[in-house]
């Protein structure tokens, strides 16, 4: 009796296990049934799509030259929206002026700013991040930004960073005094890459900048926030006016000091800032002294030949080709002190000099 009922038992288990095998095997072939129809629907969709954007994008480029007809493009977006999209991408780094204008507009009458207003509002991150930068670049063109300006500054929210980073960059690139006044906020935040993104596409807001968001910042007593406008400032390396700089050239914040001579190189500077320079020349801290060293030979300081000279006389190697430098700079008295100097018993002093005049004659 025991006999029999574990052979039925065995029996039992076997049909079973047979049955889970055909079972996972159909599964199996199911799947890769639907793998192997998609791969082909795949296939077929980039065939297609090869065969029909060449001439797309012929049509792109009349149409961004300046032809009126639009009308082949509307005909391939209700047929092939994908390709239309991904051919007017292509396109948005390469135009500019009235030409990215009509780009802009195109995308608005194709219905493709509604759709990334849409895509904008997705779960999915990567839907969201393409849909920000797709905005970013339309909203350049005013009536793209009517339509999808709104949407920028709730993404400067989003969870998001690339996301952030894509708000950012469109409402740099389109915003007016409300946005970049926030924009700056942000770059001047303690996020280092936000940071660095956001410096290139201020750059040509930088005189609407000084005269209001970052005169406040430096005003603000605020030394981190300081430093970090000033490290945008000196990015930016822009003849820009600036108050204080001789202040800042003395704060009791390191970084803070370090930018502030390190723009002395090339904003203007009054007498003051000139004075903290030479003072510079005496700092403890030799990197100090190496940029006050630079900035007084970018400024051509020649009422201070003797204070440079002194300083090629008494500082290392590294420093005394600096003061060298700046000597050079400043014809023909500082090309005297250098020939002079170029004679002297110390070695970094007589090294530095004759680099500097040989520099200078190669040049002539």
């Amino acid at each position: 009796m025991t006999d029999a009922f574990a052979s039925s038992a065995a029996h039992t288990v076997l049909l079973a296990a047979t049955g889970l095998f055909v079972a996972c095997l159909f599964l199996l072939l199911g799947l890769l049934s639907v793998v192997t129809r998609r791969a082909a629907a795949a296939r077929a969709r980039a065939s297609a799509s090869a065969a029909i954007r060449p001439e797309l994008q012929d049509h792109l480029v009349e149409f961004v030259a300046g032809s009126p007809d639009d009308t082949r493009l509307r005909a391939a977006m209700a047929a092939n929206p994908e390709d239309v999209e991904a051919c007017i991408l292509l396109f948005q780094g390469a135009v500019g002026g009235s030409a990215r204008d009509r780009l802009c507009r195109l995308t608005l009458d194709l219905g493709l700013v509604h759709r990334w207003c849409e895509q904008s509002r997705s779960r999915d991150v990567l839907k969201r991040r393409e849909a920000v930068s797709r905005l970013a670049f339309a909203c350049v063109y005013e009536p793209c930004r009517r339509v999808a300006g709104e949407l920028l500054l709730e993404s400067l929210a989003d969870p998001d960073e690339e996301v952030r980073l894509f708000a950012c960059r469109g409402l740099a690139l389109s915003g007016g005094g409300p946005e970049l006044s926030r924009l700056f906020e942000l770059a001047i935040g303690p996020n280092l890459l936000v940071r660095t993104v956001l410096t290139e596409d201020l750059r040509p807001h930088a005189l609407a900048l000084v005269a209001g968001p970052l005169r406040e910042v430096l005003r603000s007593g605020k030394a981190p926030k300081i430093a970090a406008a000033l490290e945008i400032l000196a990015a930016w390396e822009r003849a820009i006016p600036l108050e204080r700089l001789s202040e800042f050239m003395e704060h009791h914040d390191r970084r803070v000091c370090l930018l502030a001579f390190r723009l002395a190189a090339f904003l203007p500077v009054d007498l003051e800032a000139r004075r903290t320079l030479v003072r510079g020349l005496q700092n403890s801290d030799k990197e100090i002294r190496a940029l006050a060293i630079i900035a007084m030979g970018r400024q051509k300081m020649k009422d201070w030949l003797p204070e440079l000279a002194a300083s090629l006389r008494r500082e290392d190697l590294e420093l005394a080709r600096h003061a060298a430098q700046a000597l050079a700079a400043m014809p023909p008295e500082g090309w005297q002190t250098l020939q002079e100097l170029a004679e002297s018993p110390n070695e970094a002093t007589a090294m530095a000099a004759t680099e500097a005049l040989a520099r200078m004659r190669s040049g002539a």
